[in-house]
This record gives structure tokens, C-alpha cells and sequence, in this order.
């Protein structure tokens, strides 16, 4: 009998000699995961911008404000509304539930913040004094067009802003002179009232340094004196209301900085007026600081003044620019009294700059 007839017989070989290799056999592929699908890629990619517009409307004002980069951010905050919708779409087509969890999450946190916002508000208090503002930008059309709106608007104050003393002094005044007993217009900015106006007062923000050219923003004549505010006393019948009339340098993208003048301009502001002990006060005017910016706390609650917009709008009364407002710059702050309504009016002879803007307040 063959050994190797035996089953399980395993030739033994000599001292040394190694055994033959195997033969080669077929390579074997690897298993290849799948890749995802394009619908679950879109679901993990609205998920993730979801939670990051989460994660911007709760925490923007712990961020480091590094060259001004959030304060930008933070002025279009309202409009995060536009994306967190089509967010919100795109979750649903993808039918993705973590990311439909993750956009209804941002829309409850955007509700949250600015919903209330979408809602009238205001004191069911009469008013006492109506208040117009615009920023003209030394434009004679839209100077002529406030200088009829206000008097048919029945404003008791008009204050207007980026007005040239040579526009201050033409013919486009006149309805606004005729209707009014009393004004002031000095550096570039203007008031008309129905009472007394007393001890008008240039404020220094350091924003513009004056020379003897004739520029609208500059005190003619009289070099190097700065100006960004002024201060009047209008003698009401309620008594006296001290009124800030500013023109705050808009916020610009440069090698300073977002806004870097224009808060230095407001730290300046709120400096000012801190100091100031008047009993019922106003700031009025082109602030250019959205309610949004973390700037905007400085000039309200950090002066003890209330928003007539926040307190009395309806909306986000976005001012600017006129054609198609994006964002409100222009508001009035209160101590000392009550808003009780505040609007934005239409944009007057087609003007392409501010709308203007009309309070009525309780003093």
C-alpha cells in the first residue's frame, strides 16, 4: 500500500528542506464602503450650516470684534432669516431629519430674538410732541421734499442732518421757515420748532475738522474746530427737552477697521451725554449703528435712554439706504419721557439716501 493512499498521511521531508511555496492565488478586493448618496450629502451639509446659524445667533456678542468683522456681522442679523428659510427647504426636500431638526432649531432661535419685532409696539399714552428726522445728504430735492412733509405731518420738531449752510439758507427752507417760529442751523445740521430753541452748542466727536472752504460738514471760517453733534434746548410745554441732533460717521471697511471712527465717535457721544444731567433728553438723528450692532447697548441702555423704534415700532423700520432698506441708522433715544409711536416715512422726491423717520412722544 502507497502511504499516501492514507488519509490524512503527510509526507515527511529531510532535515533542511523547505516545504514548496503554495501556489498564487487571486487577488481579492477589498469591500468599498459606498459613498453617500447626493440627498444625505445636501441633508449633512444644511445640518452643519444650520447649527452654525445657531450657534452665530446665540453666542455673536461673546465674539472678539477683530477689525470690526462682527460688528458687521452683527448689523444684518435680522436677514439671517432669508437663508435660515431656504435652509429649512432644503432640509425637507433633502428629507433629512437632522437637518430639518437643525433649521427649525435656527428658525426657533431667530423667532425668539426678532419675532416680537414683526409685532406693533408701543404706550396706548397720547403724545405730546411729534419729532421728524432725515438725514438729507446735502441734497436739495430731498431737503425740499422734508420741508413739505413735516409741516402737513403736524411735527412740532424737525431735525435734519448732512445740510450744507449754503442749502440751509435757500429757497428749499422755505416751507419748513414759514411753518416753524423757530430754528437753528448751524454746521450741518438743522432744527425747526414750534417752541423756543436756546443755547445751540456744537458737540465734539472728533469727526471732522473744520477749515474756512465752505465744506457742508464744517464750521465755516472758523478753523479746527470738530463736530458731529448738536445741542439744543427746545422749551416744550412739558418743560425743557435737551436734544442731541448727531450725524455719526457710517461704518467703513479700510485699514482702521470696520467702524473704528464711527465708534470712537459714539464713545464720545455716550462721554458726552452721560455727563449731561438734563432731566428729559433726546438723541436724534443718523446714528449709523443698527439695533443689532453690540455698539447700539452703548447709546441706549448704557445711557438710560430708551429706543422709540424698539419701544414703539412696527417692524424693523429698516431707514437705509432709501431705495431699498436693508438696515435702520436713524432712530431717537429718550430719557425723561415715553415714545409712543415710531415710523419710517415714504422716501421723499425720490430720494436715494435715508427715509425719513417720525416719532411721537410722551413727555
Amino acid at each position: 500500500m502507497d502511504p499516501s493512499d492514507v488519509y490524512g498521511y503527510e509526507p515527511t521531508l529531510p532535515y533542511g528542506v523547505e516545504p514548496p511555496a503554495p501556489p498564487p492565488s487571486e487577488p481579492v478586493e477589498e469591500e468599498r464602503r459606498p459613498w453617500p448618496s447626493a440627498r444625505r450629502q445636501i441633508g449633512t451639509a444644511v445640518a452643519v450650516l444650520g447649527w452654525a446659524v445657531v450657534a452665530f445667533l446665540i453666542g455673536h456678542r461673546f465674539l472678539p470684534d477683530s477689525a470690526g468683522l462682527v460688528s458687521l456681522l452683527e448689523t444684518w442679523l435680522p436677514w439671517l432669516a432669508v437663508p435660515t428659510a431656504l435652509l429649512l427647504i432644503a432640509a425637507l426636500a433633502a428629507r433629512s431629519l437632522r437637518a430639518v431638526f437643525a433649521t427649525l432649531v435656527a428658525t426657533a432661535v431667530w423667532l425668539g430674538g426678532y419675532g416680537p419685532e414683526l409685532f406693533p409696539r408701543g404706550d396706548p399714552i397720547p403724545s405730546n410732541l411729534r419729532v421728524v428726522s432725515e438725514d438729507v445728504n446735502a441734497s436739495s430735492v430731498e431737503l425740499g421734499g422734508v420741508s413739505q412733509l413735516a409741516p402737513s405731518q403736524h411735527a412740532d420738531i424737525v431735525a435734519l442732518q448732512h445740510l450744507p449752510p449754503s442749502l440751509a439758507a435757500s429757497s428749499a427752507t422755505q416751507n419748513l421757515s414759514a411753518a416753524y417760529g423757530y430754528h437753528v442751523t448751524q454746521y450741518e445740521f438743522g432744527v425747526w420748532s414750534r417752541y423756543p430753541i436756546a443755547d445751540a452748542k456744537a458737540v465734539d466727536l472728533a469727526t471732522t475738522t473744520a477749515a474756512s472752504d465752505g465744506n457742508p460738514s464744517l464750521v465755516a471760517a472758523v478753523p479746527h474746530v470738530v463736530v458731529g453733534a448738536l445741542r439744543v434746548t427746545v422749551t416744550t410745554p412739558e418743560g425743557a427737552l435737551v436734544l442731541y441732533v448727531v450725524h455719526i460717521p457710517q461704518p467703513v471697511l479700510g485699514d482702521q477697521g470696520f467702524a473704528k471712527v464711527r465708534d470712537e465717535a459714539v464713545a464720545r457721544l455716550v462721554k458726552t451725554v452721560s455727563a449731561d444731567k438734563a432731566p428729559k433728553l433726546a438723541i436724534v438723528g443718523d446714528i449709523n449703528v443698527a439695533q443689532t450692532d453690540r455698539r447700539f447697548s452703548d447709546l441706549s441702555s448704557g445711557l438710560g435712554l430708551t429706543s422709540a423704534q424698539a419701544a414703539a415700532g412696527r417692524g424693523f423700520g429698516f431707514t437705509w439706504p432709501a431705495e431699498f432698506p436693508v438696515v435702520r441708522l436713524d432712530d431717537l433715544l429718550l430719557r425723561g419721557g415715553t415714545p409712543v409711536r415710531s415710523v419710517v416715512l415714504p422716501a421723499l422726491s425720490g430720494g436715494k439716501s435715508h427715509l425719513p423717520i417720525e416719532i411721537d412722544l410722551h413727555l
